[in-house]
């Protein structure tokens, strides 16, 4: 069964009585609804004896009395809709699971117990992870291909393990405290239980500041943690955390190969995996931008992509710059989809954008959510499970800044002093490019340099932002952040690892957090065949210098699966969209003529006026002089203000309910 959810829940360890259990239930169950309105299910732990007993209706949950702890289900049934109710156990006594996601290799995996003996009772792949678990511990974690988070009860050890998939698709939060540890595919239930104070981590405000989005496993919230991709957490009997155990497989050895033969390995490869991934008992569509690498998911399909339903939503034509509607349509008809397309006007955008910031929970200065809400609803009307083309540039190198981390460094050798010059300093101040190729020529080789590609700030100005942090407190906090995965990928090339960092933070806390709260917001299921771990193990096996070049084109890679894969008169189309120099559509949103128009005037006093939350947590004479020197200068710098903006709508929605 493949089956997209909420799950959540709370352990207090053997011995200790959880309060209102029904309440508990109620709370989870319906903060958790909109992920799985096909149904909901229950485990409730025994505090004297510690075994497990499924309940199957909330009124179950509130009879009983002597719980100490309760695991909660609700399920969006995709595969196996008759015998795939969760929580879910092989036999008396042995490990349950409540589970998010979908493991893509289970039909194998399932082969291989097979011929340990291993009986199966149902077709899903929620029993496979039962299986994995009794036979390789939590070290078999690693054999699951797939997108997932889940809880997993350990009847004979009384323990709960927490695990999230290596990438980090499905996100899955918790936090602790005298009662223990609670835990949710949203922070919402967490939040509204009493399990979590409002309150802001001035560290965690500084690496948003930095970032802007928070790395594993941080987030906002003081109180409020991320279980950090490819990670198992094991909580003990008396509700404490035990262990946090790096499951994920290491990064994998480079070695430098022609070209030819990295498409012939890579093209076969990827057909098979996107067409695994169309496993499904309800219809699956796709999201079809007109970009390469959302055509490319659709050309692997074959045949199976005549008729199949694909969907895209996007602005107006824009002189020098078409709609994503035109050339998704136009792709659509190359690849015989039938193609669904919704204009959506710049009017009234912004005034919709806070609901997507409270759906999202986190800040995150990603102007494309509410696009990705309304793509999602609109997918949603045909379908239960889109794939998606997302999860291509990072890890092949398809952002501009990819391309300043392999050329600049060239010159930060030459150039490093005169970066530090007075005038360069004072351009940096009103040119947010100029701040971003600064910070890179300025920043030691190594981890400061890969830090300082996401951001124009210094880290230490992050922490001097953050009331309450400071300086040197903000640069350990941001440097901190990527601190473990830029250890993990030793012996990578510096610019593979850049990439790895990239997949592993900025991927999977900011762009894939928004399909998942967007996409799951309508009930909707988003794929990722780009992040399929064995095809992404062989794209970070090449080196980085061969992903990225210096005069070359943008994604080689993805150009030469291009060639192979999709049809020549459509390739050609798109041949040009991964130039250097071609301005990235994705979701494009009018945020700096927007911000200079109609909001010109009202911006400084939404951030700082009178009413503003901002000023209490972010240093005041910092954010007043961002929005000044955005408002005065042009281009296209519009990030920083964009993330106080968000921070600012997200604090009045939060903090006002303390």
């Amino acid at each position: 069964m493949t089956v997209v959810c909420g799950i959540g829940g709370i352990w207090s360890g053997t011995g200790r009585r959880i309060s209102e259990p029904g309440r508990i239930a109620r709370l989870f169950g319906d903060a958790l609804a909109h992920r799985g309105p096909d149904g909901e299910g229950f485990l409730g732990i025994q505090a004297d004896s510690g075994i497990a007993k499924p309940l199957t209706t909330r009124d179950a949950v509130d009879a009983e009395r002597e719980l100490c702890g309760l695991l909660v289900h609700r399920r969006l049934s995709i595969i196996d809709l008759a015998t795939g109710d969760q929580p879910m156990t092989i036999a008396n006594n042995d490990p349950w699971v409540i589970y998010n996601g979908e493991i893509y290799n289970y039909p194998e995996l399932k082969e291989e117990l097979e011929a340990f003996g291993t009986p199966f009772r149902t077709t899903s792949d929620t029993e496979v992870i039962l299986h994995v678990y009794a036979r390789w511990g939590v070290s078999g974690f690693r054999r699951l291909n797939g997108i997932f988070a889940f809880a997993l009860y350990d009847v004979k050890r009384r323990e709960v393990i927490l695990a999230r998939d290596p990438i980090g698709v499905k996100p899955l939060y918790w936090s602790a405290g005298t009662f223990g540890v609670a835990f949710a595919s949203e922070i919402r239930p967490l939040l509204a239980g009493g399990f979590a104070d409002r309150e802001v981590g001035a560290d965690r405000l500084a690496q948003f500041l930095f970032y802007r989005f928070v790395p594993a496993p941080g987030t906002v919230w003081r109180d409020v943690n991320k279980v950090v991709p490819g990670h198992a957490l094991r909580f003990g009997s008396q509700g404490r955390l035990l262990a946090d155990t790096d499951f994920a497989a290491p990064a994998p050895e480079q070695r430098t190969v022609s070209w030819n033969e990295i498409a012939d390995t890579l093209a076969p490869h990827f057909v098979r995996t996107v067409q695994r991934q169309m496993l499904s008992d309800v219809p699956v569509g796709a999201f079809l931008s007109g970009g390469l690498d959302s055509s490319l998911v659709l050309s692997a399909l074959g045949e199976k992509a005549a008729g199949m339903q694909t969907f895209a939503v996007g602005f107006p034509d824009e002189p020098g710059l078409p709609s994503e509607l035109s050339l998704a349509q136009r792709a659509a008809t190359h690849l015989r989809s039938s193609h669904t397309g919704m204009q959506l006007e710049p009017q009234g955008y912004f005034d919709r954008l806070p609901w997507a910031i409270e759906q999202v929970e986190e800040p995150l200065a990603h102007p494309g959510m509410l696009l990705q809400s309304d793509l999602s609803a609109l997918a949603r009307q045909r379908v239960k499970v889109v794939l998606t083309g997302q999860g291509a540039d990072e890890p092949l190198g398809g952002y501009p800044r990819h391309h300043a981390a392999r050329v600049l460094p060239w010159f930060a050798g030459v150039l490093g002093g005169l970066a530090r010059s007075s005038w360069i300093t004072a351009l940096a101040a009103r040119r947010e490019l100029m701040a971003r190729i600064q910070r890179v020529l300025s920043a030691p080789a190594g981890l400061e340099r890969a830090a300082a590609l996401f951001s124009p700030l210094a880290p230490e100005m992050a922490g001097a932002m953050a009331r309450g942090c400071g300086p040197e407190n903000g640069r350990a906090a941001v440097l901190g952040a990527i601190q473990s995965w830029w250890n993990r990928s030793e012996g990578l090339d510096t610019m593979a690892r850049i990439l790895y960092i990239d997949v592993r933070t900025s991927l999977a806390e900011d762009l894939l957090l928004v399909a998942d709260k967007m996409g799951m917001a309508h009930s909707l299921e988003v794929r990722v065949p780009f992040l399929d771990l064995e095809y992404l193990a062989v794209v970070e096996s090449i080196p980085g210098s061969q992903r990225v070049g210096v005069m070359r084109s943008r994604k080689r890679v993805q150009r030469e699966l291009g060639r192979r894969l999709l049809p020549s008169s459509l390739f050609k189309n798109l041949a040009g969209s991964t130039s250097p120099l071609r301005k990235k559509r994705g979701f494009d949103v009018p945020v700096s003529s927007w911000f200079r128009g109609p909001m010109r005037e009202r911006l400084p006093e939404f951030l700082i006026g009178s009413s503003s939350v901002l000023p209490a947590l972010v240093n005041r004479e910092s954010v007043s002089r961002s929005v000044r020197a955005f408002l005065n200068g042009t281009g296209d710098a519009y990030r920083q203000v964009f993330a106080l903006f968000v921070l600012e709508h997200w604090l009045r929605a939060n903090l006002a309910q303390r």
